[in-house]
C-alpha cells in the first residue's frame, strides 16, 4: 500500500492508474474524496481495499443495518471497450453478481456480497469446467437491441492484430505454423459472425472471475467482471478451453485438446469446431499477453501448449 490516505490504493492499483496518465492520476487524486461522498450518500462503512484485483478499488462495504456489500471503482483506462454496469443492471442477479446500485459520474458499483473464487478451491480443472459452463447458460442472455458491444468480427480482428503484434515484438516466441493458424482461426471467426448467433456474453469467465454463492455449499456461482460482448457463446467457451492444458504434449496433444472442445460441446450444445477455434486463438493470445506482462514461465506454458497441439496435428 502506498500513501497516508483514509483508503490506501493497493500498490498494483496504483500502478495501473498511474500508467494510464493524467486521467489516471486524477483518478487516484479523487479516489478519497469520492469514497468518502460514497460512504454518506449510500449510508455506508467502506472498509480496506479487497486484494486481488489489479483495475478497480475494490473493498468491502457495511450498510447500517450489518449488512455486507462491494464497493467497485474501476481506474478509467479499464472502462474502455467494457461493458460491465450494463451487463450487471441487464441480468439482474441471473448467473452475475448483482448491481445494487451505481454512480454513474464516479463509476462506482454498489455490488453483493459473495464468497470464494472457483479458482481458490482445490479441484480438477474439469470439475471446474462443468462449473463454468452450467452457470454460462445461466448468463448468457440475448443481446440487447442498441446496445454498444464489441462483436464476434471485430473480436476476432482484434486479435488477430494483437496476436501479430506482440509475436512481433517478442522476438517470435512461437512458431509461424503456431502464428499461421491463430491467424487463420481469427479470420474463420470473424466471417462466421452473425447477429443472429450472438449472445450477451462474459467477454473472460475464467476461474477467478466466477465466485460462490455463500450458504449454498457450492451449487451456486456468478460471475464477476463481465467484459460484455455480442458475440457467439463459443467464445466463452473457448476461453475455458485456453487454459486446459492437461494432457496436452507429445504425439497425443491435438487428440487430447480436441477432446476437451468436445467435453465443453457436451455440457453447453455449442459446435465444437467454433470452440475449438476460439480457444486455440485464447491459448496463443494469452501466452503473448502473460509474457508481454513479464509473465514469461506462465506465457510460454500456452504457447508450449499450442506448437504441441500444432505439431501433432
Amino acid at each position: 500500500m502506498a500513501g497516508s490516505a483514509r483508503f490506501p490504493v493497493p500498490d498494483i492499483v496504483r500502478r495501473r492508474a498511474e500508467s494510464e496518465g493524467q486521467v489516471g492520476n486524477d483518478w487516484l487524486a479523487s479516489l478519497d474524496e469520492n469514497l468518502f461522498e460514497l460512504e454518506h450518500d449510500w449510508g455506508l462503512t467502506i472498509g480496506q481495499a479487497i486484494s486481488g484485483g489489479s483495475t478497480a478499488f475494490v473493498a468491502e462495504a457495511t450498510d447500517t443495518a450489518g449488512k455486507s456489500f462491494v464497493i467497485k471503482l474501476p481506474t478509467p483506462g479499464s472502462l474502455i471497450g467494457r461493458q460491465e454496469v450494463t451487463v450487471l443492471a441487464i441480468a439482474r442477479g441471473k448467473g452475475y453478481v448483482r448491481l445494487i446500485r451505481q454512480d454513474t459520474a464516479r463509476h462506482a458499483m454498489l455490488l453483493e456480497h459473495l464468497g470464494t473464487s472457483l479458482d481458490q478451491h482445490d479441484m480438477p480443472y474439469r470439475n471446474k469446467i462443468d462449473i463454468l459452463c452450467s452457470t454460462l447458460l445461466d448468463a448468457w442472455i440475448p443481446v440487447p437491441a442498441g446496445g454498444a458491444f464489441t462483436n464476434g468480427a471485430e473480436k476476432a480482428n482484434g486479435l488477430a492484430m494483437a496476436i501479430l503484434e506482440k509475436w512481433q515484438e517478442l522476438g517470435r516466441p512461437c512458431s509461424q505454423a503456431v502464428l499461421d493458424t491463430a491467424l487463420m482461426y481469427c479470420r474463420d471467426r470473424a466471417a462466421a459472425w452473425r447477429p443472429e448467433n450472438a449472445v450477451l456474453a462474459h467477454g473472460d469467465p475464467h476461474p477467478a472471475n466466477i465466485l460462490e454463492v455463500p450458504e449454498t455449499g457450492g451449487r451456486q456461482w456468478k460471475f464477476i467482471d463481465p467484459d460484455g460482448l455480442a458475440i457467439e457463446p463459443a467464445y466463452d467457451l473457448g476461453v475455458l478451453l485456453r487454459a486446459w492444458h492437461e494432457g496436452i504434449a507429445g504425439r497425443h496433444a491435438h487428440d487430447i485438446a480436441r477432446s476437451h472442445a468436445r467435453h465443453l460441446t457436451s455440457r453447453t450444445q455449442v459446435p465444437a469446431e467454433a470452440i475449438w477455434q476460439w480457444g486455440y486463438i485464447e491459448r496463443v493470445s494469452t501466452g503473448l499477453h502473460l509474457m508481454e506482462l513479464g509473465e514469461m514461465d506462465k506465457g510460454r506454458l500456452f504457447l508450449a501448449a499450442a506448437d504441441a497441439i500444432q505439431a501433432s496435428s
